[in-house]
């Protein structure tokens, strides 16, 4: 996955936390995701068809786009993308927060969210060291 740099990201998050910037935390936790789920996509479809990852940020768009081609999360995981969705543009945009992005996340939504990315970096690395990247 060094094309798409989802363990940084997974680095800055969990650094964000442990300096209690909820919303970076949540921030780079959906990037991590974002990241991942592209990088996936090139594994499984860039070397064969040159096909690249479509330019979005909707993490559960993406992945329902490889769903489609067979990569499934556990139902938990799946659930849990919606959570991320948000924290693409309420963390940085006061008009997508209602107020400031450093106000729109709390420790809890970080800490799940931080939860949620690590899991879901794992199932895709776990899924392409498994033979499924380069079909």
């Amino acid at each position: 996955m060094t094309d798409w740099t989802s363990k940084e990201d997974l680095e800055d998050a969990y650094d964000a936390l442990n300096r209690r910037r909820w919303f970076r935390a949540a921030f780079f936790a959906q990037q991590a995701v974002e990241k991942a789920l592209k990088a996936l996509f090139l594994a499984l479809f860039f070397i064969v068809r040159r096909e690249e990852p479509p330019h979005i940020h909707t993490v559960t768009e993406l992945y329902m786009m490889l769903k489609e081609k067979g990569f499934k999360l556990p139902k938990d995981l799946e659930d849990a993308l919606y959570v991320l969705n948000k924290y693409y543009t309420v963390t940085r945009y006061p008009d997508a927060a209602n107020g400031l992005p450093s106000e729109s996340v709390d420790r809890f939504e970080a800490e799940r969210a931080y939860e949620i990315a690590l899991k879901v970096v794992k199932n895709i690395e776990e899924f392409i060291r498994g033979g499924h990247g380069g079909r």
